[in-house]
């Protein structure tokens, strides 16, 4: 993917927010890849997980059929591969939450977005410090399990807020 980097939205949390959402209304379909971001995130609540939804092309969450597959890595443990079919992507398998230093970040590349005869799919790169002060990382992808055009992601808590963080959507020029 040669080229650079394009800013199409982004988002700074400096007060409790349910969710953040980048592209929606402010979506390019001009990209055949994207790239998200997130920096620094906290929440409200302890011991929550983060995941994130695709828009649909009215910008409204799709909230069924996400075929994910990650491993997990820990510091302190052997890692753990999770999968199946939810209602969302997991971004991190639990357990952050208000303690000093409990924090995540992470990649999400999204593919075939802008394609209605294709699932829309990701790969993603996550790290976080859980509610153990234990280093953790995820790595995996998925897909979306209807062929649809997507334009975006929510990310969201699994209960409470996001308290904090960096938020930013980039398209690869091509």
């Amino acid at each position: 993917m040669s080229g650079s980097l394009v800013l199409i939205d982004s988002e700074t949390v400096s007060g409790a927010v349910a969710s953040v959402t980048l592209g929606g209304a402010n979506w390019d379909s001009s990209y055949d890849v994207y790239k998200v971001v997130v920096n620094n995130l906290e929440c409200d609540t302890d011991t929550k997980s983060v995941s994130f939804r695709f828009l649909d092309s009215s910008n409204a969450t799709i909230n069924t059929g996400y075929s994910v597959a990650f491993v997990t890595m820990k510091a302190n443990a052997t890692f753990s591969d999770d999968y199946g079919v939810l209602t969302h992507a997991p971004f991190t398998d639990a357990n952050i939450g208000t303690g000093t230093g409990e924090q995540a970040n992470g990649i999400l590349y999204i593919f075939s977005a802008n394609n209605e005869s294709e699932y829309t799919h990701y790969t993603q790169e996550i790290s976080y410090f859980n509610n153990s002060g234990v280093l953790t990382g995820n790595q995996g992808g998925g897909n979306q399990t209807s062929a649809e055009v997507t334009k975006g992601v929510s990310i969201f808590m699994s209960g409470g807020n996001i308290d904090k963080g960096d938020f930013k959507l980039f398209g690869y020029k091509k």
